[in-house]
């Protein structure tokens, strides 16, 4: 068929309400870009990436980015369904995304107790995170004019130290990231590879091959090309 198909080491799945910005962490993380202006996933989306751990050995990391929609629910438990990592998401301004974590997680823990967890703060650049880090100047535009001044910082909805104890109580592992900026998003994905690495012999792999991505909105799989297929951003 022509197909693209790619051996997949760690299968990686991606949970969370829409709009929280799973789609956008992983555009960073594949692609190094962002764009806002992305449209929700539908259905699930497929993305592959070879990471190096040491200079003899690289694992590839299979990642399933599901739509946050909840008339999508029963279809990302179809994509969790054995997973080693899973990256649960939750914006950082939004007290309703961080209880749809929660419900995220327990799932996991009673369907997939062998899934690692790896929470993903995200949005962090809409607030404080590190005052006393300098931002970068924002660009002018190509005429000279000033840039837009930058967005007013917004509060957090759920402390940090409740993040960090309710990561404790479940055994898992908290990630401040910002899509935009690329905070956080390159040392999630790498403590992913090297947490999980460390117990994949060569020739082992949760995938022989990478299965067709489902969409629910008419249009097929992607015919050959990259192993990374673009997700909608804010899904």
């Amino acid at each position: 068929s022509g197909r693209n198909m790619a051996r997949v080491d760690i299968k990686v799945v991606l949970l969370g309400q829409q709009n929280v910005g799973k789609s956008c962490l992983v555009d960073r993380y594949i692609n190094s870009t962002f764009d806002s202006q992305q449209k929700n996933t539908i259905g699930a989306a497929f993305a592959a990436k070879r990471v190096k751990l040491s200079e003899d050995k690289s694992v590839t990391l299979g990642i399933w980015d599901t739509a946050g929609a909840e008339r999508f629910e029963s279809l990302s438990r179809v994509y969790y369904h054995g997973a080693r990592a899973a990256i649960v998401c939750f914006d950082v301004t939004s007290s309703q995304s961080w209880q749809k974590l929660k419900f995220w997680v327990d799932e996991l823990h009673q369907n997939e107790p062998n899934c690692k967890v790896f929470i993903a703060t995200t949005k962090c650049d809409l607030i404080d995170v590190e005052p006393s880090q300098s931002r970068p100047r924002e660009p002018q535009s190509a005429r000279g004019a000033k840039a837009a001044p930058p967005p007013q910082r917004m509060k957090r909805a759920v402390l940090e130290r409740e993040v960090e104890e309710y990561a404790r109580s479940k055994d898992a592992s908290v990630f401040q990231t910002s899509a935009k900026t690329g905070m956080g998003v390159e040392s999630l994905f790498q403590s992913i590879a090297a947490d999980m690495g460390d117990s994949i012999q060569e020739g082992e792999g949760d995938l022989p091959s990478i299965p067709p991505t489902i969409r629910l909105d008419g249009q097929g799989d992607q015919e050959g090309g990259s192993a990374s297929q673009k997700p909608g951003c804010c899904g």
